[in-house]
């Protein structure tokens, strides 16, 4: 993953995976999580966020080329908040020019923030040689408390170790990770029958997290309800993968989605239920959309024989499918001298 210390400045490229959430996602916010912990699991998948970070500027100052674009003479005038929150993490104030590329829109639901966030440390912060708990960890400080975001630390653990996880968070906030073990036939439903559409929509976040954060540290019954019960899932989900159950993926996902949508109202809207009607009709047995909702990408399990027929219909509703696969390494990085 990291090279030797060295003084020497070289050119870093990183990347590190986006990741699908299969069940506990949203328990993870500190709201939740630090009442009763949290239970998610997750797998990441061969499409990532890319990070070039060149440590020299002509004019010393920092230029940042990604979504949005930017030239400035130091850290302190970026308007790329994260960017600038983890540059000040590695002290990395001028003379640096920084290149993003990304496989999926931000703001889609696939941990995008937190997948940037850990391969730009590891870039920056390449010849320390840190380690992926180290990254993980660092990358959730930068969303968690400098930029006060209402998020959990589920994302930058599955872009620090990609494969297939199942991630526990206790009240103290610790982190222990399983590496779970599936059969060749979950492989094979991960690769062939899980389809991720794009709906056309993004969003922030942070603003529907914040209206579910807000409800749970007021004890909402509707909120608190919701959330346990899709914490429940993990167990049934865990045992699913575990086992090579692939037919009970599908409904499971689709029980999570009917109690995430009573979390917040912004969560579904009508063109999300339509487009999951129609995934249903055709065939699907399950599904949801990833991240905090809104918008971004919808996850959907379609059973064997099924897959075309659910594919074509969510096709002929104009959008776009991510092909993917599992990824199983994680962020990583390399260096070339300059």
């Amino acid at each position: 993953m990291s090279g030797p210390t060295t003084d020497a400045p070289a050119l870093v490229l990183a990347r590190a995976p986006l990741r699908v959430s299969l069940a506990g996602g949203g328990t993870d916010l500190p709201s939740y999580s630090d009442q009763f912990g949290s239970t998610v699991v997750s797998f990441a998948i061969d499409r990532y966020v890319g990070v070039t970070f060149h440590p020299r500027s002509f004019d010393g100052g920092i230029t940042f080329t990604g979504e949005q674009s930017e030239h400035v003479p130091d850290v302190g005038g970026m308007r790329h908040r994260f960017a600038r929150a983890a540059l000040l993490r590695a002290k990395v104030t001028r003379n640096a020019q920084i290149t993003v590329s990304t496989d999926a829109p931000s703001g889609t639901g696939l941990g995008g923030s937190g997948a940037f966030t850990v391969a730009l440390l590891h870039a920056l912060r390449y010849a320390e040689g840190l380690g992926r708990t180290e990254l993980a960890e660092e990358a959730s400080m930068v969303e968690m408390e400098d930029l006060e975001r209402p998020v959990g630390k589920h994302d930058h653990y599955m872009a620090a170790f990609g494969g297939i996880r199942v991630l526990r968070i206790e009240p103290s906030r610790r982190v222990t990770l399983q590496d779970l073990a599936v059969p060749d036939e979950v492989h094979r439903y991960i690769r062939d029958r899980l389809l991720l559409f794009y709906t056309g929509l993004s969003r922030d976040a942070g603003a529907t997290l914040t209206g579910q954060d807000t409800a749970t540290r007021h004890n909402d019954s509707v909120t608190m309800d919701s959330l346990k019960a899709i914490g429940a899932l993990a167990g049934p989900m865990t045992e699913a993968l575990r086992t090579g159950r692939v037919d009970d993926v599908g409904p499971l996902m689709h029980e999570h989605w009917m109690n995430k949508q009573r979390l917040d109202r912004g969560i579904s809207n009508a063109r999300i239920n339509k487009l999951y009607a129609t995934a249903l009709s055709a065939g699907s047995d399950g599904g949801k959309v990833l991240g905090a909702g809104g918008g971004g990408f919808l996850l959907i399990s379609a059973p064997a024989g099924r897959v075309e027929e659910v594919r074509g219909a969510l096709a002929a509703e104009g959008l776009s499918e991510l092909g993917f696969d599992l990824d199983r390494t994680g962020t990583r990085a390399t260096a070339l001298p300059i």
